[in-house]
């Protein structure tokens, strides 16, 4: 349990210092763009011998609380970027959240009904302006927060994303009653069954107020449970079978420990994939951590979830994930 409560606030905690193979956080470039009168920040990198290229764009969300540094750390899509050719993105919510649409009593972004899925528009038009991004392969992927605002995009800009994954997400009830699909496009999860934020079953969110004491719990909006959640978008991506069958971790120790299901959809190249960790919980599986200079490593031994999310936007419509 101490572990994740660590998980969860550890983004505060976080330094600019090298780690082990890591791109490091000043290596990335550091943006800002004014969106409905606010400025904005985000951090990204570009491939190091990118020219004049086109690129696919990838979004990564940090999860309430959290930030774009933590996020890089967490897990390590930069060390991705020379090998599988695309922009990976790190936006900072305002006030470190994102407004998801559950309306959070105690979020300021909440409060302020900030304008996040704006906010993506006008980074999208941000990277068309000064680069070659390939239109038809702009992706999205979130932790917690970030992963219900990924939904949310995928429901309120499905014009601008061909895929939105969410991890430690499902589906809030808000978008649930109030998502209207103009586009079909790809949705991906990862999630722990035995998740003690977000509940497997649906219902009330509890977060820690305090991150040493995690008894001390506030309520962050309602959620459907898991298979309500895969339920509801296979309705909304006209799917018409469901394919599932474990899959070995990264060191398998328990068999039939991960789930993954499959569905196919009446519209081609159109993909719905979830993974199930009957043993995880709110985590990045396989995400990097560090709490000082010598202790330091990787969440799970399970499933590698930054492989299994872009093995995912390979999958995109038109054209496969570096493929020019």
């Amino acid at each position: 349990m101490k572990r994740i409560v660590f998980f969860i606030f550890m983004f505060s905690f976080f330094s600019c210092k090298t780690l082990p193979k890591f791109v490091p956080v000043q290596n990335h470039k550091s943006s800002q763009i004014v969106s409905n009168g606010i400025e904005r920040n985000f951090r990204y990198l570009l491939p190091t011998d990118y020219q004049t290229n086109t690129l696919p764009l990838i979004f990564v969300l940090h999860g309430g609380g959290g930030n774009s540094e933590g996020m890089i750390y967490l897990t390590r899509l930069s060390e991705r970027v020379d090998q599988d050719r695309f922009i990976v993105v790190y936006p900072e919510g305002f006030a470190n959240r994102w407004n998801d649409g559950r309306g959070v009593k105690h979020s300021i972004t909440d409060q302020n009904q900030t304008k996040d899925v704006l906010f993506f528009r006008d980074m999208v038009s941000y990277f068309k302006k000064n680069y070659l991004i390939d239109e038809s392969r702009i992706h999205v992927v979130g932790l917690s927060n970030g992963g219900f605002m990924a939904q949310r995009l995928a429901c309120e800009a499905a014009d601008v994303f061909a895929s939105s994954f969410s991890v430690a997400a499902t589906t809030s009830k808000f978008l649930s009653q109030n998502c209207s699909l103009g586009r079909p496009l790809s949705v991906g999860f990862i999630f722990g069954k035995k998740d003690d934020i977000i509940p497997y079953r649906g219902g009330t969110i509890f977060i820690p107020k305090n991150p040493l004491n995690d008894k001390d719990r506030i309520a962050a909006g309602e959620s459907i449970s898991f298979q309500d959640s895969l339920k509801f978008w296979s309705e909304k991506l006209q799917c018409t079978s469901e394919n599932r069958r474990y899959i070995q971790g990264i060191k398998t120790k328990i068999n039939k420990d991960i789930v993954q299901y499959d569905y196919e959809s009446r519209i081609p190249s159109l993909r719905l994939r979830a993974f199930l960790l009957e043993n995880g919980g709110h985590i990045w599986p396989h995400g990097f951590y560090y709490h000082s200079e010598k202790k330091y490593g990787y969440l799970s031994e399970d499933l590698d979830a930054s492989s299994a999310i872009l093995d995912f936007f390979k999958e995109t419509p038109k054209t496969n994930l570096g493929g020019n």
